[in-house]
């Protein structure tokens, strides 16, 4: 019986979803799944329920009773299903308790062994088989869902109830007919026991087994060398009328030496969206963070030499690119290759309005001309101020983001070749001409391979919407489940493949 609740609704539910986005006071993310996506898990979970029923037992029944041939000692054993209908369940939100199962009108068959001993001289005894048909049965199971000290989902079993309609047994082989005889009160003995079975059973698998695989739910998950996503639960779940809320940290974190950021999300405003099966709402916050870890480990530094551009570029790394917009490089340096060497000098920062996303970078190039010895000189640095509005979308389970055209805004921040503060104007042009193509090429290297959504295998978002909103993305999509199947494809940038501001 045990295998038979193994895998019940509840670690359904979780296996499902848990695998999610903490703050010390407002969540970097909210996840909501609604009764429509409540429902998903209801006809995965019974579909679990009558796969596992072809290999569950019930414990042995024994007892003794008087019949025509005097009193006798009788046992049940093997007794085994045969088929299990569910033609009716309901998995929803139950507010203020959390999450309730509810079967009704299922009907099961049992096939099992028999045997009985008369008490008295001459013991006679015999054995054969039997078979059961249960109607009418019904279950209703509660648990409440919450959040350790640690950020780790909880559940335990709040309430459960559990009956069993008719029943009807008859007896085969042996002396079969003397059981015939008192048929209703073995299968009065059957109910007794399939009812207390089912609530004990399941309250065993949710409170031992089920939060036994909560308990070991990553709440930090390593993206690369460089960063960690924080997914544990802020507090425990939130649970409504239509809909169920899950209060996620959702923040990037140094892969090597974690610690909090030094600011907050914004508040989510509080609405009752339940039309898709979930939402998700993803504050700058989350993304704001990422930008400070890669900002923190250098990640958004780099060192551009020419052979790191494409064959074909129009633009090559030399002084005699910049020979029509600054001349006194060119003067100075002929036809000498250059190198450039980026830093970001501010986090990264995207914010959200109504209108859409804004993403801001600021940096510094420091420029260098390679002399005929190898060595390199020190010509001049500009500062980049680069701003560029993003769309986000989801892909599989990966939030995206994609730039379709970058402004960049150059000044002279210092300069080894003398005054070439007129020349920046010229520089300006130039890089409006190539920004789109350079620098937004750089970004959606990054961006439209994104960051995954914590689901876990088999979980697939579709027809997602998203819609921005003050300080954060509404993405509202629907969840198609393939048990033993992931579409999430693990493309972040590892090592080399870094954002570069120029």
């Amino acid at each position: 019986m045990k295998r038979f609740w193994k895998i019940n609704i509840f670690t359904g539910f979780l296996a499902l979803f848990s695998g999610l986005l903490t703050t010390n006071a407002n969540p970097g993310i909210r996840l909501r799944f609604t009764d429509k996506g409540l429902q998903l898990v209801d006809t995965v979970a019974i579909q679990l329920l009558n796969e596992k029923v072809k290999t569950a037992t019930i414990p042995d029944i024994s007892g003794d009773a008087d019949t025509p041939v005097g009193h006798i000692s009788y046992s049940l054993s093997s007794v085994h299903f045969n088929s299990l209908s569910i033609p009716s369940s309901t998995f929803k939100t139950n507010p203020g308790v959390g999450l309730t199962l509810q079967i009704s009108n299922a009907q099961v068959s049992l096939s099992g062994n028999w045997h009985y001993r008369k008490d008295h001289w001459p013991h006679i005894s015999d054995s054969g088989s039997f078979d059961l048909d249960a109607s009418g049965l019904a279950l209703s199971v509660s648990a409440k869902l919450g959040a350790d000290s640690t950020g780790h989902p909880t559940i335990a079993t709040s309430s459960c109830s559990s009956s069993v309609g008719d029943v009807n047994i008859h007896f085969h082989g042996g002396a079969s007919w003397l059981y015939n005889l008192f048929d209703s009160y073995v299968a009065g003995k059957i109910k007794d026991t399939l009812q207390d079975k089912l609530c004990q059973e399941v309250s065993e698998v949710i409170n031992n087994n089920a939060e036994k695989e909560l308990s070991t739910f990553p709440v930090k998950k390593q993206i690369d060398r460089y960063a960690l996503i924080n997914y544990s639960l802020v507090s425990s779940p939130v649970f409504n009328e239509s809909y169920l809320d899950v209060f996620i940290k959702g923040e990037f974190q140094s892969a090597t030496d974690p610690k909090e950021a030094p600011f907050s999300p914004v508040s989510l405003p509080t609405d009752s969206e339940s039309a898709k099966m979930a939402y998700v709402w993803l504050t700058d916050y989350v993304i704001n963070t990422a930008g400070l870890v890669y900002q923190d480990a250098g990640f958004l530094n780099e060192t551009v030499t020419p052979s790191m551009l494409p064959p074909n570029f129009s633009y090559p790394l030399n002084t005699s690119t910049f020979k029509l917009i600054i001349p006194k490089l060119y003067l100075m340096y002929p036809n000498r290759p250059m190198k450039l060497v980026a830093h970001s000098t501010l986090r990264p920062t995207v914010t959200t309005s109504s209108s859409g996303i804004a993403l801001t970078m600021t940096g510094r190039v420091e420029t260098y001309a390679q002399l005929e010895n190898g060595s390199f000189v020190y010509t001049f640095t500009m500062g980049l101020n680069i701003s560029a509005n993003v769309k986000v979308a989801v892909r599989q389970s990966n939030v995206t983001g994609h730039v379709d055209s970058v402004k960049v805004k150059v000044s002279l921040i210092k300069s080894a070749i003398g005054d070439i503060s007129i020349n920046m104007k010229l520089l300006q042009f130039a890089l409006d001409a190539f920004a789109d193509q350079i620098i937004a090429k750089q970004l959606n290297k990054i961006g439209d391979v994104g960051f995954p959504l914590p689901v876990v295998d088999g979980v697939q978002l579709v027809n997602a919407e998203v819609t921005p909103g003050k300080g954060f993305n509404l993405i509202a999509t629907d969840v198609k489940y393939s048990p033993g199947k992931s579409d999430a494809t693990d493309n972040r940038p590892r090592g080399r493949n870094k954002i570069v501001i120029v």
